[in-house]
């Protein structure tokens, strides 16, 4: 019974996390809605990979996507943290460069630049 039991619970979480993963991937951004997330971040990346979990620090369903970019004319490692803000609303909440955080303005300039480089 215990197991039958785990077996559901599993079940769910990963439905509903492919679910969360399914609407940030397919969901856009204002400024590029010709494009979904997933279709920008592959046109932009080299050898993205994507994971999913939520925090154990604040609850919340986060979607992180890694891989190479070309920052200042050199190759650069770089993250993209999504965060699901409920309601099927999610939001940037984080993009790194080696590691290091960037501001709002390196986030709008990473959009634009996915934008560009999937052809909008």
């Amino acid at each position: 019974m215990k197991q039958i039991i785990f077996l559901i619970l599993i079940t769910t979480l990963f439905g509903c996390k492919s679910d969360m993963d399914k609407t940030i991937k397919e969901g856009h951004f204002d400024a590029c809605k010709k494009h979904n997330v997933e279709t920008l971040v592959n046109s932009f990346f080299a050898n993205p990979k994507w994971e999913s979990f939520v925090s154990p620090d604040d609850d919340k369903y986060h979607l992180n996507v890694v891989g190479q970019i070309t920052y200042d004319n050199k190759p650069v490692n770089a993250l993209i943290q999504f965060e699901m803000d409920g309601n099927d609303r999610w939001q940037i909440n984080s993009f790194e460069i080696n590691g290091e955080a960037q501001n709002d303005l390196m986030v709008a300039e990473l959009i634009n630049e996915m934008c560009l480089s999937a052809g909008n």
